[in-house]
């Protein structure tokens, strides 16, 4: 009974260990510094308005989108949080605004307001998809929002390559001098992280399948 039990013991802490070393494999989280507003930006800095970290990520059948700011949600009347999402055929659409712009590629963007309403609108495609409120969640200087598959159907990559980046702005309207901030400032981010996380995950399975043989 005690050889059991201690190997129950080690094997529960080798499972723990594998599930601490895969869970990244669901979402990457990207740091943005505070304060850095865009030079071009032209509307309050309000502190709602600028990105600290934004974490993507998949859940089951949906992207799960999520974003701190450096204050309380809904300072700035009318404000918006804009992912813009490469799906695989995106292209560089601020560009011509900003030439340091140039590796943010999207073809799809979902907007979620100050109130908790969203939206997805596929680029060249008439109409948007409405997000169900239930979906968003905004709690004090959080936004996390569930993005079903469905309504970013692909454009050549899979779920898990499409590229993510988020801009708020102060306005709907008034063009790129609205956008008060990028993260990250001049890329994407992937919903599954690097591959350094995939050897994570082999290390803590060859280290529980070590266990066992023992």
């Amino acid at each position: 009974m005690k050889k059991l039990s201690h190997f129950a013991l080690r094997g529960a802490l080798c499972l723990a260990t594998c599930v601490s070393f895969a869970s990244p494999l669901h979402a990457t989280t990207f740091a943005d510094p505070a304060g850095d507003f865009l030079a071009s930006y032209t509307g309050p800095q309000n502190a709602d308005l600028d990105v600290l970290s934004i974490n993507v990520g998949t859940q089951g059948s949906f992207f799960k989108l999520g974003a701190i700011l450096g204050g309380p949600i809904g300072t700035t009347a009318g404000g918006l949080y804009v992912w813009g999402v490469n799906r695989g055929a995106g292209t560089a659409n601020f560009a011509a605004a900003d030439p340091g712009l140039s590796n943010i590629l999207f073809d799809a963007v979902v907007v979620l307001d100050n109130l908790g309403g969203g939206r997805v609108v596929q680029l060249g495609v008439p109409g948007f998809f409405s997000l169900d409120p239930s979906a968003i969640t905004i709690t004090g200087n959080s936004i996390t929002a569930m993005i079903p598959f469905g309504a970013l159907p692909t454009t050549g990559f899979a779920f898990n390559r499409y590229g993510f980046n988020l801009w708020p702005r102060s306005a709907a309207t008034g063009g790129f001098p609205f956008i008060s901030d990028f993260a990250p400032n001049n890329a994407t981010i992937a919903a599954v992280p690097e591959p350094l996380s995939w050897l994570m995950m082999v290390i803590g399975f060859g280290a529980m399948g070590h266990a066992i043989r023992r």
